[in-house]
């Protein structure tokens, strides 16, 4: 019998151990950037907590917020793995339920964001929107790494596909200039970093998805390559 979890894990595209692998992953991302237990994190997509559960068993109590419009697939987490119930109790993390990417309703300022095939579904109209969000709770030296789609799955250079609505559950594609000006624009500095993408297809070769890692403009000039 199909249980409410099993229909979040579809709904977010898991399969196998990506449930596990995927979410681990990403708490290795945000290790290699500096992530520490005391630093206060923002993800941008919860879903069913695949990178949710280890992030929040990392930090300390009251440092991870999550965004999730789609509520009742953190339901489905507390149904289909109960500990997490006792997790949440423990780490008191805390949920917005919002479409628009803001966090700015907690008054804190993050050193991490993260948020993983987000980006890789929205509307060409939503980038901006995210990286507006993102700038306004981004700590001065925060970081944000974010997934999204600039190559197709078999590894071409897909472009801007210009979708007016969130693609889902296909994908939606950006290209590397549109991605870089708007950042840019909003006053974060891009990088596209293919290493993330290599580690990710390394252990999960299902997830095809590129990564940037953002952070403050610098003052000065900004060469675009």
């Amino acid at each position: 019998m199909e249980t409410l979890f099993d229909r979040a894990q579809v709904y977010v595209g898991n399969v196998d151990q990506d449930y596990v692998t995927v979410g681990q992953l990403q708490l290795d991302l945000l290790k290699m950037n500096g992530c520490q237990p005391a630093n206060h994190v923002l993800e941008i997509g919860a879903g069913c907590l695949v990178a949710g559960r280890p992030i929040i068993q990392y930090l300390m109590p009251g440092r991870y917020v999550g965004i999730e419009p789609n509520t009742w697939l953190i339901d489905a987490v507390k149904e289909g793995l109960p500990d997490t119930v006792a997790l949440i109790e423990e780490k008191r993390p805390l949920f917005l339920d919002v479409m628009d990417f803001a966090a700015s309703s907690t008054g804190s300022n993050f050193d991490f964001v993260i948020s993983h095939s987000i980006l890789s579904h929205a509307a060409c109209w939503q980038y901006p929107l995210f990286l507006a969000a993102v700038k306004k709770v981004l700590a001065p030296r925060g970081v944000v790494l974010a997934s999204i789609r600039l190559h197709t799955n078999d590894n071409r250079i897909a472009g801007d596909s210009r979708d007016q609505e969130w693609v889902y559950p296909d994908v939606s594609f950006f290209s590397w200039e549109t991605v870089r000006d708007l950042a840019i624009e909003h006053g974060l500095l891009p990088e596209w970093r293919p290493d993330y993408r290599e580690l990710f297809i390394e252990r999960a070769p299902s997830n095809h998805h590129d990564w940037l890692r953002l952070t403050h403009l610098p003052a000065g000039p900004i060469e675009r390559k």
